[in-house]
């Protein structure tokens, strides 16, 4: 409608007149489609965000509005894609067919899923004060959020809103460019395959702690902490989540928010931690599957000793030996789990280090020993913390 009537506004028209290769032709034709229609959906978000701003309070709320939206465009421009096929003379029942499937299912799924990568990057930017409380408690420059709010006039956690904003714009414009693209390229596989991964991106995202936190946009509740000892557990909380103490931060969120309830950047801190949990185990999981002993023979962790097993492949798995018998050290480690649950957890430290001298591949004894270390430091820091908030 707009080129028909501003015909110099017509980028399209430009595009062809000005390059000769119908490669690069088709390559920015595709990324002014993507700018484009990615722009229209995120005017609708932005539209009902600013009428319904009660509408977004999670930042999963957020990714299913823009979702939302990209499913209500793909439903409007796919009438026209169909109405196109069916009134050319060229084409067939077949092509209308296969037009309408595979419009209705990839296309379809590939508009929703652009759309909510941006979403989730406009949540983050509606929540962007308490992000960015978060940030400066770990300790983050944002050198680039205050070079720009000193141009500006405006704060930092402004600059950090925009900066999201863009980048889920960007993100989203990339990957629809590149959809677009493959199947003017007819890399139908490839396109496909971006929008598998896409979506893969996306459950990750609504499967987040931080995804479902809930940000309070009405009066707080008061706390019943000092702010000045608020400041200090919110250092520590930043020291320790760049130090990778989920434990520690996790539980000292829960203790804190038992004494402030409504305060968002210690909900964020929590829920960041256990999302950064979640991956370390499964990190720390695929690790210790397998490993490797000296002479590169694959070791199984908590193998019978000395024995030797057989992979699929024929090749010869090793365990490793211990001077303790099997059942001889299942009794200890069940003796050290009674100690742990009592909170006996420095003779559990005491018995675990034993047992590891002579088996250095006990599973259990590592366990133990591991949440007994997290327990000791934790009742090691509650200490000093009550001590703090005594004074």
């Amino acid at each position: 409608f707009v080129f028909k009537y501003f015909p110099k506004l017509n980028i399209y028209s430009l595009i062809n007149t000005s390059v000769d290769d119908l490669l690069y032709i088709a390559i920015l034709t595709n990324i002014v489609v993507g700018i484009i229609e990615e722009l229209g959906k995120n005017t609708i978000v932005r539209i009902t965000d600013k009428r319904h701003p009660e509408y977004i309070q999670t930042l999963n709320h957020a990714l299913k509005l823009s979702v939302c939206a990209g499913l209500g465009f793909a439903f409007a421009e796919n009438i026209f894609y169909f109405y196109s096929v069916w009134v050319n003379p060229y084409y067939s029942v077949k092509d209308l067919i296969a037009t309408f499937v595979f419009r209705s299912m990839v296309t379809l799924c590939g508009h929703m899923i652009f759309s909510g990568v941006f979403g989730y990057y406009f949540g983050i930017g509606k929540f962007a004060s308490d992000m960015t409380e978060m940030a400066q408690w770990q300790g983050h420059l944002m050198a680039i959020e205050k070079f720009f709010a000193k141009l500006t006039g405006k704060l930092p956690f402004q600059i950090r809103r925009g900066l999201y904003n863009i980048k889920g714009l960007l993100i989203a414009m990339g990957l629809h460019a590149s959809f677009n693209a493959s199947l003017d390229m007819n890399h139908k596989i490839l396109a496909i395959s971006i929008v598998f991964m896409g979506g893969a991106y996306i459950w990750y995202l609504m499967s987040t702690s931080s995804g479902h936190l809930l940000f309070s946009l009405v009066k707080r509740r008061a706390t019943s902490m000092a702010p000045r000892d608020e400041s200090v557990v919110l250092e520590f909380l930043g020291m320790w989540k760049n130090q990778g103490k989920l434990t520690e931060v996790i539980d000292i969120c829960d203790r804190l928010l038992q004494r402030d309830p409504d305060n968002n950047v210690v909900k964020l801190f929590k829920a960041k931690a256990q999302d950064d949990q979640k991956l370390k185990n499964v990190y720390t999981s695929l690790k210790q599957v397998f490993t490797k002993d000296s002479s590169g023979n694959t070791v199984i962790i908590g193998a019978i000793p000395t024995s030797i097993a057989t992979s699929k492949n024929g090749s010869e798995v090793k365990s490793v030996a211990t001077s303790l018998q099997l059942g001889d050290e299942k009794i200890v480690i069940e003796v050290m789990d009674m100690m742990y649950k009592n909170g006996k957890y420095k003779q559990v430290l005491e018995v675990a280090n034993r047992l590891l001298e002579r088996n250095p591949q006990s599973t259990g004894a590592k366990v133990l020993l591991e949440k007994a270390l997290d327990q000791q430091k934790m009742q090691n820091l509650f200490d000093s913390l009550g001590k703090l908030f005594a004074a």
